[in-house]
């Protein structure tokens, strides 16, 4: 009895406590809560504030100072690299809309995930890497992007690379392939796109089947295109975080093996414009490419080429593949031309 009366003596003592615990713990989250609001909204202003000053977004800042360059000696170490770079896998993470499917054309390995149906085009992607590297996860990313948001298909290839082989033995493989293109889709249907190294690749392979007087792709997309192998400003240096033009002349000469460096095979600056499908460049002022991305547009207008040139102000080498607004503004444009090839050319195509 007399503990029975204790504990219910003992009861509002308990309960006053329990409820001073409970309203210290509400003031104590409440302040983390205030103080993350508070880190997250200053974090914001910091963030805008360096974008309105800098004019580039935080992200893009950090990507660009993440870029490594390639140095004299690492050219001198690589020089002698032998490695077989003929076989690569696509890296975990990345997701295609529809099943890609590999094949090979002379011994090439080529990548291709069909269109969503009959009306969307064929995107004939070749990659960048300065003729020595193989892809690299942003260009698989943006292609399983392009191919999600467009419903395009996507044929990439694999193509030899620095030290094994130049030039002289890619650009007939990717002629073979394109020819093999021909007999499965029709010309207009297919968008050669390529960035740097590959979007060289992609103008002079063009300038190449126009000479053949091979049916032309209806359309080119080209990132940041290393157009001359042995140009590029060198007054832009300071501001590009990623292409060194000492190391690139000697790599574009290697590619070029015995070819005469100024051949459009090698540097497609020096080929014929004339009659090439309609064109889009995309170039940052802030790469040192940037002056020889503009005078080949100039020299396509004045070849009557429908040609767009897209210029980002302070963004760098193939900037619309960096992970930044930026680069997402600039995927969203290609996206746009990708989805317009398609709608003008079933347009154009007489009705049955």
């Amino acid at each position: 009895m007399k503990d029975s009366i204790k504990r219910e003596q003992n009861q509002p003592v308990y309960s006053a406590e329990r409820e001073n615990l409970r309203t210290k713990c509400k003031k104590v989250f409440k302040s983390v809560f205030l103080t993350i609001i508070a880190l997250i909204a200053s974090l914001l202003i910091i963030g805008l504030g360096f974008w309105f000053i800098d004019g580039r977004s935080p992200q893009a800042y950090i990507v660009a100072h993440a870029l490594k360059q390639s140095t004299m000696e690492d050219y001198e170490r690589n020089k002698s690299d032998m490695t077989d770079k003929s076989i690569v896998e696509i890296p975990d993470g990345v997701e295609f809309p529809r099943e890609v499917k590999q094949y090979k054309v002379g011994g090439m390995q080529v990548f291709e995930s069909a269109a969503e149906d009959d009306s969307k085009p064929i995107v004939f992607y070749i990659h960048g890497g300065a003729y020595l590297n193989n892809f690299m996860p942003p260009h698989w990313s943006a292609m399983a992007e392009w191919a999600e948001t467009t419903g395009c298909g996507i044929v990439t290839p694999n193509y030899p690379l620095l030290n094994r082989y130049t030039a002289k033995d890619a650009h007939p493989l990717m002629l073979q392939l394109y020819r093999q293109l021909l007999e499965r889709y029709p010309a207009k249907r297919i968008i050669i796109m390529g960035d740097s190294a590959g979007g060289g690749f992609s103008l002079a392979l063009t300038q190449k089947l126009k000479a053949d007087s091979l049916d032309l792709p209806g359309r080119m997309i080209l990132i940041s295109p290393w157009v001359d192998v042995v140009g590029g400003d060198d007054a832009l240096q300071e501001y590009d975080t990623f292409l060194n033009l000492q190391v690139l002349r000697l790599v574009g000469a290697d590619w070029a093996g015995d070819i005469d460096v100024h051949d459009p095979m090698i540097s497609p600056f020096y080929g014929d414009m004339q009659g090439l499908p309609p064109t889009d460049l995309f170039t940052g002022t802030w790469e040192t490419f940037f002056t020889d991305i503009v005078k080949t547009y100039g020299k396509m207008k004045a070849a009557g080429v429908d040609v767009r040139l897209h210029v980002k102000e302070k963004m760098g080498h193939v900037y619309p593949l960096w992970p930044c607004p930026e680069g997402k503004e600039a995927r969203k444009e290609i996206t746009e031309i990708i989805r317009k090839s398609a709608s003008t050319r079933n347009s154009t195509q007489p009705s049955r």
